[in-house]
């Protein structure tokens, strides 16, 4: 079995997470070299911009352990034991199915129309893992295919091996940990930022 943890990122959101950082950094150096009051707003918008790209871009992912399934969104963390995992399901994004209700991964999201045209010919290993035909959800190359694949994989491995107790996830409880300092230096920025337009507009 593949060693664990496992980290799975979005690729596009990844990029785009470079993209607003470099464009934020763009706005500071041009608010500097302008040395215009009107763009002091810029000094609180450019770190809100790099940060929000951090928080909602960069960080958010699934990962994959021993444990269970971590699911890190933009506001907050999701640890789901694989004691309490019901089912994987993908229609429009990663979602993970327990008793305590649905989590769904902001990192994994299901393909667009365009990607779902195109299909994909090595579909039957996606098939293998979910236990039937894949959707196109399900399949290699997207997002919730990819973070699908590899908790199916394991939890079907770590089922078969003896190491998921059974008959437990009603009592299996599902943590949610908030990102409070990551919201609230959001919120004072956004606030800053909004100050600082309506000081100099």
């Amino acid at each position: 079995m593949t060693d664990l943890p496992i980290r799975i990122d979005s690729r596009f959101n990844r990029i785009a997470a470079v993209i607003v950082w470099s464009l934020a950094a763009l706005a500071v150096i041009s608010a500097v070299w302008s040395a215009d009051l009107r763009l002091a707003w810029v000094y609180a918008g450019a770190p809100l911009a790099a940060l929000l790209g951090w928080g909602a871009l960069w960080r958010p992912c699934v990962v994959v352990s021993e444990r269970g399934v971590r699911v890190q969104n933009v506001s907050h963390d999701v640890d789901v034991p694989w004691e309490a995992l019901v089912h994987v399901e993908t229609a429009r994004a990663l979602t993970l199915h327990t008793p305590s209700g649905a989590f769904t991964a902001w990192s994994a999201p299901a393909p667009g129309i365009f990607t779902t045209m195109m299909g994909n010919a090595k579909a039957r290993r996606e098939s293998r893992a979910a236990g039937s035909d894949a959707r196109p959800s399900d399949r290699m190359g997207t997002d919730s295919g990819n973070a699908a694949l590899v908790i199916r994989e394991t939890w079907r491995s770590r089922l078969d091996e003896g190491q998921v107790e059974l008959g437990v996830a009603d009592d299996t409880p599902v943590k949610r940990h908030w990102h409070v300092a990551f919201l609230a230096a959001s919120g004072l920025l956004a606030v800053a930022t909004i100050a600082l337009i309506i000081a100099t507009g």
